[in-house]
């Protein structure tokens, strides 16, 4: 089995500025063609999206079939990560993550696909560096714990707003059950020039290719990652 797996910090807010901001993410996902993408940022009929609801529409505009992982509640709508897939999504919810500031969640999913069933974690981690460092240590720990009790082969992708060699990630790593994929090296947010998102998977999963798409509406950029199940 071969999986094709893309993580997107979609910056739902810029639709309020730029009406063809979700279509041209919709575009950017569509030529990437993943069998399974994360989304983060993003909005549900909030004021920032124009009272539009932005998961149901990229699911609509690609082809893929959506769950929605509500992290809280913004402007007047929702505000959440989302898993997009081919597959069926066969059981999904969302964990609240702990730590001060915007309410952070763990969106855990079911996807039946090509006889397989994986599952799939997408999370975006509390931002403004130092300042809620303790929150992100906090999500880390809460994250760790639930990832590692999820069902085999698993991965889990996300903005978590750290750089590399944070000891968020070597906490998250520590957990013993994940492995970071892919050259780290390269940028997802070339606004600062840093590696903000990441995907890892378990031991079941063998890498076979990563890359950065340089491109899209967004102020991150998504990473995409192909997989071989050993």
């Amino acid at each position: 089995m071969h999986l094709r797996v893309m993580t997107y910090n979609i910056q739902g807010h810029a639709a309020s500025r730029r009406a063809d901001h979700i279509p041209k993410i919709a575009e950017a996902i569509r030529e990437a063609a993943p069998d399974v993408v994360g989304l983060q940022e993003v909005h549900c009929r909030t004021r920032q999206s124009l009272s539009t609801d932005q998961a149901a529409q990229i699911a609509e505009l690609t082809g893929l079939n959506l769950y929605f992982g509500r992290s809280c509640g913004m402007e007047g709508g929702d505000y959440g990560n989302a898993v997009l897939t081919r597959g069926t999504i066969a059981d999904a919810r969302a964990h609240p993550l702990p730590g001060s500031g915007e309410p952070r969640s763990l969106l855990e999913s079911k996807i039946d696909i090509d006889g397989r069933r994986i599952t799939f974690f997408v999370t975006h981690l509390a931002a403004w560096g130092r300042l809620l460092r303790n929150a992100r240590l906090s999500q880390i720990a809460k994250l760790g714990d639930i990832t590692a009790a999820g069902q085999p082969p698993h991965l889990l992708v996300g903005d978590f707003n750290v750089p590399p060699a944070a000891e968020e990630l070597r906490t998250l790593l520590a957990h013993g059950h994940l492995r970071l994929c892919g050259d780290t090296r390269e940028p997802t947010f070339p606004a600062t020039r840093q590696r903000l998102d990441y995907i890892f998977c378990d031991e079941k999963w063998e890498l076979v290719d990563s890359e950065i798409v340089r491109g899209g509406p967004s102020d991150h950029w998504p990473l995409v990652a192909e997989f071989k199940l050993r």
